[in-house]
């Protein structure tokens, strides 16, 4: 599903404006003319939401209070764990995927945040630890699913919406309160709500004189020097009270100088340039083996294809 124009169907401002309502028009003209001229969707009340998708008033009313008609939930197996997704049925799906699209395209975020951003990658976060001494990682525990409707809120509002228009929207694409698993708005919208965040990690990387990277969940801080003693608590204490908790299952360190190999986000950074891990090898190597034989399935093959492009954008 292609995200819709800003505008959904009008072709202009102005076409939009004189569609609302002489008292809507009155007290929502500026606040819209100011959202899309920063190129971010116009949400700004129920009312002019509904006229903007051709939705009736109610039907918006009840996208944000009878949320559960309009989500389907089910599971899916990652690893040894079950995920839960909560996945928007169509009508809501189209705001999300709105919002989500055009916020991705316009917010500015820092240059050390990677994931979900136009242009971005795991390997190119992985390019940034390269030839480092060390590695220290840490994961944020249940990401989407810990960011609240309230921090959503909040951070909507930093960047300009008011307090309806930031409300509807988190409402919009929140399931239970907090981001939904399966919403197509999630991803740019936990980057806006990890924005505080990321300014503190960043102030600490450059104290320490030391490069940190996040990419989604997936913190990383690396450096040429002795590893700082303070930093583990350093991290703590920028998560306390944020709702986010660290998840100390997935922490990771590692020393090259202790001849320990360096792994972010999967790859190897010991060298000028991130490499794939020998284990890694081993199962594209099987999997070219597979696929030479013609004995994949049909509904393996665009996973062992994706395995092998992936490969290929490492190594190339």
């Amino acid at each position: 599903m292609n995200a819709a124009p800003l505008l959904i169907s009008y072709h202009e401002l102005e076409s939009y404006l004189k569609a609302l309502p002489e008292a809507q028009r009155k007290r929502y003209s500026t606040e819209i003319s100011r959202l899309f001229n920063k190129n971010y969707p116009p949400v700004v009340s129920p009312y002019c939401l509904a006229i903007l998708f051709g939705y009736s008033l109610e039907f918006v009313h009840a996208l944000c209070k009878k949320k559960h008609k309009y989500y389907r939930t089910f599971t899916i197996k990652k690893g040894k764990k079950v995920r839960v997704i909560q996945a928007p049925k169509v009508a809501l799906k189209v705001i999300q995927k709105w919002i989500g699209y055009h916020l991705g395209l316009n917010c500015r975020f820092p240059e050390h945040v990677f994931g979900f951003i136009p242009g971005t990658s795991a390997l190119m976060a992985a390019e940034m630890h390269c030839n480092a001494h060390w590695v220290y990682s840490i994961d944020i525990k249940d990401f989407f699913s810990s960011i609240s409707e309230v921090l959503i809120t909040k951070a909507l509002q930093e960047i300009g919406y008011s307090n309806i228009g930031s409300q509807l929207a988190a409402s919009l694409c929140c399931f239970n309160d907090f981001l939904a698993q399966g919403s197509p708005a999630s991803p740019v919208l936990s980057n806006l709500a990890m924005t505080e965040i990321d300014i503190k990690l960043r102030a600490v990387s450059e104290e320490l004189d030391i490069k940190v990277t996040r990419y989604a969940d997936d913190i990383v801080f690396s450096g040429k020097s002795v590893f700082p003693d303070s930093l583990k608590d350093r991290v703590i204490q920028i998560f306390d009270g944020t709702g986010l908790e660290l998840n100390a299952d997935k922490e990771y360190f590692a020393d090259s100088q202790k001849g320990q190999r360096l792994k972010v986000h999967g790859l190897l950074v010991n060298g000028d340039k991130p490499k794939l891990t020998k284990g890694y090898r081993n199962k594209i190597r099987a999997y070219k083996h597979l696929l030479g034989s013609d004995k994949v399935l049909d509904k393996d093959l665009k996973r062992l294809n994706g395995h092998l492009n992936y490969a290929n954008s490492i190594d190339k």
